[in-house]
């Protein structure tokens, strides 16, 4: 009877709570219905938005795109971004984080660009929320927003368990709050902040950024997410092994969630309440907080809360010997799951990160460009007294020098020849062993290899389904197989391609040369060896750089032979940062860069220059000059065959006329370089 009226009472504060918030946004429809003012309507539009926020993502996103209209037509940039904050949120509360994080992304590339606050509305306009401020300057504000786009940015990559991007962007965030002053914004990352360091296990950073949110909410007066502070102050209680003080925190979270109208928060503490109870053994309880927490769910009818909701009642009925109950919980699980985990949305979720990166680098490429051109004028003054000292020695050795540099000519050439004639010595001798060599299949091999292991755990579900009766999952199961199978026999396929073109490798190249875009050439290379890399290693991470000269136009070359190329170079540059950064402190970024330019050489004609750096741990002098011989490798056995380096060699000189040669410091890193004649 007790559980009954606590039951009831609690469904009384939640109709309350919605009802008082209903009135709140009636008013706000009425007050729409009569302005015939653009900007009012914006604001309002606006205010309708925040009030959908945390009930009702649908709406939210519906008034947020109207007021993103309006913004467009009146050239508020500021305002727009508030507009596709407020849509990002949403997508990201409807569990559609691949729209989501690109429209998060788009409000980024809008408020990063200082001309944003050129238009911007008064302070006889109302805040549209807790967090605007229209009296500080057009600076300020525009910092504001962004502070507030990289916090929900940071949620996204939180929510998709990528921790560390999670933390880039509240790293962000808070600097930008601190200019403006703005507490509320700072409560709301550090909150977020300490759900990341949770989920790290780094329980004492946790611990720290939720009580400087607690402190910025109080002194503040923000109590809209206090019971989410509460919240997440009794999930490092539970980690920390310190059950009773988590379940007065949750109990607190409870009750500030409840009263301040955040129902997000009042699913989520009466589910870790649940769990107290179920941990000590009290059945009952535990599916009466189960229970409340499931009407905020569904009240909400937000996917991932009710996911959770769902997974709780399923253990509790399994538990309970209630089957039917169980399989309906579970069928409502997968549906859900399906929806919010699918594949097709885990990769445009990846494909939009990516670009973000690549995006990222070109506005620090654009710097960098600035910070040269800069460098190149300060140095003009001193290149011109340079050569008015060349011309005068010129003028007075004339002949001398003509002699000199042909001299120097004959010696370079003679040089060069020399090298050429021992470096086509040892590859003849490979001729004799390619048609033994299989080792450079290893990247299809892996592919085939690793769907093949999914396959297995594919046949094992479908044999477990098939015992169960689930006709429809095993059609499922089947369908991925077969796919999977096509799958094997591409990249089979393409192991025996590589085969067959290795076995060509002291022969001439019976390849077509084709117009071809060297630029987009190195960009699919380049997404090859990192994505390659990433199958095998989900740790791995770098930093990616490309700078493409857009007026090389297209090469004739045998697209093939130069993509394997720079596929061995760039593979072998992940390899050096990865070994580095295992020897390394955090404070090491490896990173990685591919660059195109076109280039005159000394003799005349036009080249075309592929660069590809990374800052690893350089090639020790001792050994630099074996580096294009077959077979020899620096790497440990069994983990490199020494083929790469003497196959793009072969591919380049032999293939193409062209050069490859490297530049390296020790400990700092390497550029392997190649130049292609332009015929």
């Amino acid at each position: 009877m007790t559980r009954r009226i606590l039951y009831t009472i609690f469904l009384f504060v939640i109709a309350k709570s919605a009802v008082a918030q209903q009135a709140y946004i009636d008013s706000l429809k009425n007050e729409i219905t009569i302005t015939k003012n653009d900007t009012i309507e914006l604001v309002l539009f606006g205010k309708l938005s925040d009030a959908y926020t945390e009930i009702n993502p649908d709406s939210a996103y519906h008034y947020a795109g109207k007021m993103l209209t309006i913004t467009k037509k009146l050239d508020l940039k500021l305002e727009e971004v508030y507009a596709l904050d407020q849509m990002g949120y949403a997508l990201l509360n409807l569990g559609n984080y691949p729209r989501s994080l690109q429209t998060l992304l788009s409000a980024i590339s809008i408020t990063e660009d200082p001309k944003s606050e050129k238009n911007i509305l008064s302070a006889k306009f109302p805040p549209t929320d807790d967090f605007t401020d229209r009296t500080l300057t057009a600076h300020l504000q525009r910092l504001t927003q962004l502070s507030r786009t990289h916090q929900y940015t940071g949620i996204i990559y939180l929510n998709a368990r990528n921790y560390e991007k999670a933390l880039y962007h509240y790293k962000k965030s808070l600097p930008l709050a601190e200019q403006s002053q703005n507490l509320p914004m700072l409560s709301n990352t550090y909150a977020t902040m300490g759900r990341t360091y949770l989920s790290l296990k780094h329980t004492d950073s946790a611990l720290i950024s939720l009580q400087h949110a607690y402190d910025n909410a109080v002194k503040a007066g923000y109590n809209r997410y206090i019971g989410s502070i509460f919240l997440n102050m009794g999930r490092v209680y539970i980690a920390e092994g310190k059950q009773q003080l988590a379940g007065e925190y949750f109990r607190k979270a409870l009750m500030a969630s409840t009263e301040y109208g955040y129902f997000r928060g009042v699913v989520a503490s009466n589910l870790e309440l649940a769990d107290i109870y179920k941990q000590s053994g009290k059945a009952d309880s535990s599916l009466f907080y189960i229970q409340n927490g499931l009407v905020a769910a569904h009240y909400l009818n937000a996917p991932d809360l009710l996911l959770r909701s769902y997974t709780a009642l399923a253990y509790y009925y399994k538990a309970a010997d209630n089957s039917d109950s169980a399989v309906k919980y579970q069928s409502l699980i997968i549906k859900i799951n399906d929806s919010l985990f699918n594949s097709k949305q885990t990769q445009q979720f990846q494909n939009i990160d990516f670009d973000e990166q690549q995006r990222l680098q070109d506005v620090e490429k654009a710097k960098e460009d600035i910070r040269t051109r800069t460098r190149t004028y300060a140095m003009l003054a001193g290149i011109s007294v340079f050569l008015l000292l060349v011309l005068i020695l010129y003028r007075n050795n004339r002949q001398k020098q003509k002699a000199n540099k042909v001299l120097e000519k004959t010696l370079t050439d003679l040089k060069s020849t020399q090298t050429q004639l021992i470096q086509s010595e040892k590859m003849a001798s490979l001729g004799e062993l390619t048609a033994g060599i299989a080792h450079e299949i290893q990247n299809p091999l892996n592919f085939v290899n690793n769907f093949s292991e999914v396959n297995s755990e594919l046949i094992a579900e479908m044999r477990q389904e098939i015992g169960n009766g689930n006709l429809n999952e095993v059609r499922t199961i089947a369908n991925n197989i077969d796919e999977n199978e096509q799958k094997i026999i591409f990249h089979g396929k393409r192991a025996d391609a590589i085969v067959k073109g290795m076995l060509q490798h002291s022969r001439s190249s019976s390849g077509i040369k084709e117009p071809t875009d060297i630029n987009a050439l190195c960009d699919e290379y380049l997404r090859l060896a990192y994505h390659g890399l990433r199958a095998k290693d989900k740790s791995f991470n770098a930093t990616i750089k490309t700078d493409f000269d857009k007026n090389i136009g297209t090469i004739n070359i045998i697209p093939q032979d130069i993509g394997r190329a720079i596929l061995n170079l760039l593979t072998n540059a992940f390899y050096a940062i990865n070994e580095k950064k295992k020897q390394s402190g955090e404070n090491y970024e490896p990173t990685v860069t591919i660059t195109t330019s076109s280039i005159q050489p000394p003799l005349g004609g036009r080249s075309v220059q592929i660069k590809v750096s990374d800052n690893g741990g350089g090639i020790p002098q001792k050994v630099l000059d074996k580096i294009f011989q077959p077979f020899f490798t620096t790497k440990p056995t069994g983990q490199g065959t020494g083929l790469g380096l003497s196959l793009s060699y072969d591919i380049v000189t032999k293939g193409h006329g062209g050069e490859l040669k490297v530049e390296t410091k020790e400990g700092e890193g390497s550029t392997f370089i190649i130049s292609l004649p332009v015929v």
